[in-house]
């Protein structure tokens, strides 16, 4: 048994360890140890750089410091760490993924846009399962396993709610990858690793962009996520509605009418057909929009200080932060139309209801003709989808 003064290089940090041990395999003078410890199971092999005679900073006596390179499951493995430590030796030798992102990212992060830094932060908080792993351990497997779970749905917590993650997006995926291998490069370029394992990480095949929008159960997540998750109301609305980001954005006061005994929004701005269109009011989002009409903007969906909220303020601070935070894809504003048309016409609604609710041109209808004449017959095409 034996009493020996180690080197903690993660942290500096100097400790008596008693290591209970069998005789060290005999190496050369000055090349390091490779001993046993019986008190550990898993990886009993210790492999220990060149003991350095040093004076002891608070005792001021001299004492022997030696660098634990690692601890192993087997002799060779512990005599191939203490090899590689040769070849490159470093007082970096042990540092973890964590440590060395929070080394490399003021470095890399100066200069950047803030977008772009928040990006790289989003996809750091993903790699948690190896943020205390010693960077020179970490193989292509374990950051492929990674990319795989995130493949999936997945649980998380969500203001304090359990929610299900959707699968994650190839770009999403994509920026994890790139996020490795910049720290890779940096980790080669300090002689800590030489090789890039992030390199060699697959990605899935990249999916061509389709027309997507928001399932049943993820409709379902955005209603219930009302009240809650900030924003969350207004993509209700949407998703209700059928109004285009920009259509929506620029509603009034005065858009909120009355027509035929109906409460109706009155609103559209792309063409002929869409201009002017009467939207009823469902139940589930009318408490809505009479909170909206109280706060007295400027237009009916607006800042805090009433004037206009721009569309793509709203689309990047508001309308995405949202849709992360209920836990549901981070489909484009467009999918809350497309879920609009295909509640619509899965509810049975007859095709020149949705013409007129959609303000669609490609149907043989007098859509004006009907707009003008159908309040009440949209109400009712619209409550077989609330």
């Amino acid at each position: 048994m034996s009493i020996v003064l180690i080197q903690n290089v993660r942290g500096n940090k100097k400790e008596g360890v008693m290591i209970m041990a069998r005789k060290a395999i005999k190496r050369e003078n000055g090349s390091g140890s490779v001993y046993k410890r019986s008190d550990l199971k898993r990886r009993p092999w210790v492999a220990a750089a060149p003991a350095e005679i040093t004076i002891d900073e608070e005792t001021r006596k001299l004492c022997t410091k030696q660098i634990v390179i690692g601890y192993y499951e087997t002799a060779q493995e512990a005599k191939d760490a203490i090899e590689e430590y040769r070849r490159h030796p470093t007082t970096k030798f042990n540092i973890t993924l964590d440590e060395l992102h929070n080394e490399w990212m003021p470095i890399w992060y100066a200069g950047k846009s803030k977008k772009l830094c928040s990006g790289y932060d989003s996809s750091w908080s993903h790699l948690a399962p190896l943020y205390d792993k010693k960077v020179r351990e970490i193989r292509t497997a374990e950051m492929q396993a990674i990319i795989n779970n995130l493949q999936k749905e997945r649980n998380a917590k969500r203001y304090n709610r359990e929610v299900t993650l959707p699968p994650m997006t190839y770009s999403g995926l994509s920026k994890i990858k790139i996020l490795l291998g910049l720290l890779y490069k940096y980790a080669v370029q300090n002689d800590i690793v030489s090789k890039n394992y992030a390199e060699f990480i697959i990605l899935p095949k990249k999916e061509k962009s389709s027309k997507d929008c928001f399932t049943d159960l993820e409709l379902e997540k955005i209603k219930q996520a009302v009240g809650i998750v900030p924003y969350a109301d207004w993509i209700y609305v949407m998703c209700s509605t059928g109004f285009r980001i920009s259509e929506f954005l620029s509603l009034t006061p005065g858009s909120l009418r009355v027509v035929d005994g109906v409460k109706v929004l009155i609103g559209g701005i792309k063409t002929d057909a869409g201009k002017n269109r009467i939207i009823p009011i469902s139940a589930s989002i009318e408490r809505i929009i009479d909170r909206q009409v109280e706060v007295n903007g400027k237009t009916l969906f607006c800042r805090p200080d009433g004037s206009p909220m721009p569309t793509k303020y709203f689309r990047d601070k508001h309308y995405r932060p949202a849709l992360e935070q209920i836990g549901v894809r981070l489909l484009t504003p467009h999918a809350t139309r497309r879920r609009f048309s295909t509640s619509l016409s899965a509810a049975g609604v007859r095709e020149e209801d949705i013409v007129a609710l959609m303000g669609h041109t490609d149907f043989s209808v007098d859509i004006n003709h009907y707009i003008s004449q159908s309040a009440k017959t949209l109400l009712e095409a619209i409550k077989k989808i609330d």
